[in-house]
């Protein structure tokens, strides 16, 4: 597919994907489905990844309530080979999947940045 002919929202998702590190960006519905994705890492399934993202999202929407800390920014997941971002975007869930190299902070500081980009793109 061309640059021209690329949606919006997966020139975004191509542009989060080039930060260092990442090797997965994913928009997906708070049903489990994924609504677009750029995956630079072999044996990710977007599919999974969807149905995966939003179980994980909302178990700590429930931790957030339990604790009395409201909505969640953005949720971490830190692993012994990677890390796991998720953001709500409104309508949706931005994950973004790293190795161990990336700059948190960097990941976060671009999802932030973007978030109301992939709003208006959804």
């Amino acid at each position: 597919m061309s640059v021209l002919s690329e949606s919006p929202l997966k020139r975004i998702l191509s542009d989060l994907a080039k930060i260092d590190g990442v090797k997965a960006v994913a928009v997906v519905s708070h049903d489990g489905f994924p609504i677009e994705s750029v995956i630079s890492s072999e044996g990710v399934d977007a599919e999974a990844l969807a149905a995966l993202v939003v179980a994980i999202h909302g178990a700590a929407q429930k931790f957030g309530e339990g604790f009395a800390f409201g909505s969640s920014e953005i949720v971490t997941a830190e692993f012994s080979n990677g890390m796991l971002f998720l953001q709500d975007v409104d309508n949706a869930l931005l994950a973004v999947i790293t190795d161990k190299t990336a700059v948190i902070g960097r990941v976060r500081l671009e999802m932030k940045r973007q978030r109301e980009r992939i709003k208006a793109s959804i």
